[in-house]
């Protein structure tokens, strides 16, 4: 999903002159095509979330959309004063990019894990936060978050589904089983697995969880059962979010 987010970015960039990217010393393998079309455009500001927080703001400020790019736990945790006051509350037209979202960076230890940021994202005003599942949502949802003139968030994995050729991506009557982020793969082969028992289950993936789509929801999950997979605390993130949509319906 790294090289769709690139190639989108890149893409963008081209036709957007007043698109700038920013990255806290993350990603010399991916962004050297960007560094070298658009060396104006392009700023590595160093391993200083807070700092390049705010520098994402004053460009916000200066009618740049600005695209910010660090490791998912450090670009909603270590800044979030910055993120809450400087992109939130002015409605800043940042996108946040969160790389190794979840526990893709275990061997790193838990200061590397965020399974906590969606639920701190959509928490603050303005924001959007998307969940890409597969190249194709990523493309999507990097398209979404241009239209939208204000703060988003778009966490990603080092997983994912490599095509989705249909919606929803299996169908089935005995339940539906909606899946957010990477752990989209996953889902479709525990559902694989499941039908091998005579289960079906109809399998969504779920890249917008803020604001949430509750009408759509529920021409998809009609009256049954309801299962949540994400690489997240069930605490605030898409098993809190649909528990919310049901009891709102209710």
């Amino acid at each position: 999903m790294k090289q769709a987010f690139i190639d989108t970015l890149e893409k963008l960039m081209e036709e957007n002159k007043n698109i700038v990217t920013i990255t806290a010393d993350m990603g010399y393998s991916v962004f050297e095509s960007i560094q070298k079309k658009f060396p104006k455009r392009f700023f590595n500001t160093g391993i200083t979330e807070q700092s390049s927080t705010s520098v994402a703001a004053g460009l916000a400020l200066m009618g740049h959309e600005v695209y910010f790019y660090a490791q998912a736990p450090f670009i909603t945790m270590r800044n979030f004063e910055q993120v809450r006051l400087d992109l939130a509350y002015n409605n800043l037209n940042v996108k946040l990019i969160g790389t190794n979202a979840g526990v893709s960076l275990n061997q790193l230890g838990v200061s590397h894990f965020a399974v906590e940021d969606v639920a701190i994202m959509r928490l603050l005003p303005n924001f959007t936060v998307f969940t890409p599942g597969s190249p194709q949502e990523m493309k999507w949802c990097m398209q979404k978050a241009h239209a939208i003139k204000g703060p988003t968030y778009l966490r990603f994995t080092k997983s994912g589904i490599e095509d989705i050729k249909s919606i929803p991506v299996t169908d089935g009557t005995d339940g539906v089983l909606l899946v957010s982020g990477g752990l989209l793969k996953i889902g479709f082969e525990l559902v694989c697995e499941l039908k091998k028992k005579n289960l079906h289950l109809s399998l969504y993936s779920v890249p917008v969880v803020s604001p949430f789509n509750t009408k759509q929801f529920m021409e998809h999950v009609k009256n049954l059962p309801i299962f949540t997979l994400e690489e997240h605390s069930i605490i605030g993130g898409l098993g809190t979010i649909v528990s919310e949509a049901v009891i709102d319906l209710r």
